[in-house]
């Protein structure tokens, strides 16, 4: 890339840019117009001259007028000129993706590049689609130039959490009359009653046996109906126990403040 100077202000103030580099950065400089006395003296020195190079270095930044800036104030000039160009040119913002966590590293983590620097810890290899990654890299980017949209998408981000945790919090385990809640339970309870097959065979065939024995096929009729319903209504009492059980032992595991089940 032909010499920008803001950019060699910035690299040198991360300590970007290696000792055997300078002489080669010195020649581009003197390509762009700066022939000034120190940055010749850097430009004939060999790469590997390294006593000679860091002698040379101070009078051509004086030279070429640049200025001392923070790692912050670099990271982020570098980081902002970056962003520009990847969304300008439509290029995969994904390869630069290391590139923002080592200005991350040499500014000492900046809140400005939190997000980039560590875009790729957000995510598991197998479980998102590139085109997805590439998106919300994109995403990341729109918001590093522009402060004002990245509160505004922080603010949606809240805005959709909160409204998830209040949907989660009003289903099973938290509400057990909740539809969730309901569903769960009509399922425990069909394979209670499947469990409970061979036990309403042997009730029918008892009260068989008791109508047989005293010559009433009513006694039968009338024991089998008014035993059916209260073994049912043991079942389903069984297993909304069982689940009111499970519900205080889940939201204990999630540290829900006991006066709070």
């Amino acid at each position: 890339m032909p010499f920008d100077l803001a950019t060699f202000e910035a690299e040198i103030a991360l300590s970007l840019i290696p000792t055997e580099q300078l002489p080669r950065v010195a020649q581009d400089a003197m390509e762009q117009g700066f022939d000034g006395p120190g940055v010749l003296r850097m430009a004939i020195l060999e790469p590997d001259a390294g006593w000679a190079i860091d002698q040379a270095l101070q009078p051509m930044l004086a030279e070429l007028g640049c200025q001392a800036i923070s790692p912050q104030q670099a990271a982020l000039s570098l980081a902002l000129q970056l962003a520009r160009r990847i969304l300008d040119s439509g290029e995969d913002p994904l390869p630069s993706i290391p590139y923002f966590y080592r200005l991350m590293l040499a500014a000492d983590y900046p809140s400005e590049l939190v997000a980039l620097g560590y875009f790729d810890d957000l995510f598991f290899e197998d479980e998102t689609e590139e085109e997805e990654k590439k998106t919300l890299a994109r995403e990341a980017l729109e918001e590093l130039l522009s402060p004002e949209l990245r509160e505004q998408r922080v603010a949606e981000r809240k805005a959709a959490w909160e409204l998830k945790q209040a949907k989660v919090k009003s289903e099973w385990p938290y509400i057990l009359n909740s539809p969730t809640g309901r569903a769960l339970f009509k399922a425990r309870y069909k394979e209670k009653l499947a469990e409970m097959r061979p036990v309403l065979w042997i009730e029918a065939v008892a009260w068989i046996a008791v109508g047989w024995a005293f010559s009433s096929w009513r006694t039968s009729v009338t024991g089998f109906v008014t035993t059916m319903p209260i073994l049912f209504a043991l079942a389903a009492w069984a297993e909304y126990r069982r689940m009111k059980r499970e519900r205080r032992d889940l939201l204990l595991r999630l540290r829900v403040p006991e006066d709070q089940i």
